[in-house]
């Protein structure tokens, strides 16, 4: 029978405010671990997350709020100390722990995961997925976050015509 190796997941994280990509992260199983645990995302990913939202809260002479999901990561009281201690925890979303995923950066994974499909060559190892997910990234363009920003209200109005249930996004 023939035998299929199994692909390495590559955990890949990233932001976005408005119209302007920030910075994105791909995890280092390696050297940083299997997964995204509460450690871990204080350490590799906050400082990330910190420098860009005190650049663009600059940028806009605004303060931004932030939108996790309700990863355990997230929740963790050594990551809401971490956002305390950083001023950050103030500007958190309030995100209910069952609700639809509302997050546009997930129409953004979308949109990257669709291209990266229809690439010729597909890439055949993790290092030309990663590559892949790179360049997909820096292809984006302020026009394309301006798309899916603009479909938010529909969404959130397909959320509520679904009391919370499943819809089209």
């Amino acid at each position: 029978m023939p035998k299929f190796k199994k692909r390495e997941s590559i955990i890949v994280w990233g932001c976005i405010v408005g119209r302007r990509k920030g910075p994105l992260i791909i995890w280092d199983k390696g050297a940083w671990g299997k997964t995204i645990n509460a450690k871990g995302y204080q350490t590799h990913i906050v400082p990330h997350l910190d420098r860009f939202w005190n650049t663009e809260s600059v940028r806009t002479n605004d303060y931004l709020y932030i939108q996790h999901d309700n990863a355990s990561p997230h929740r963790a009281r050594t990551t809401v100390a971490e956002l305390q201690e950083r001023g950050l925890y103030n500007y958190l979303m309030p995100w209910p722990a069952t609700s639809p995923d509302l997050n546009p950066i997930e129409a953004v994974w979308r949109l990257m995961k669709t291209r990266i499909g229809k690439l010729l060559p597909r890439p055949q190892n993790n290092s030309d997925m990663i590559t892949a997910i790179q360049d997909q990234w820096n292809l984006i363009t302020e026009y394309e976050l301006g798309q899916i920003l603009d479909t938010m209200v529909d969404r959130v109005d397909a959320v509520l015509s679904a009391n919370g249930g499943h819809t089209k996004y």
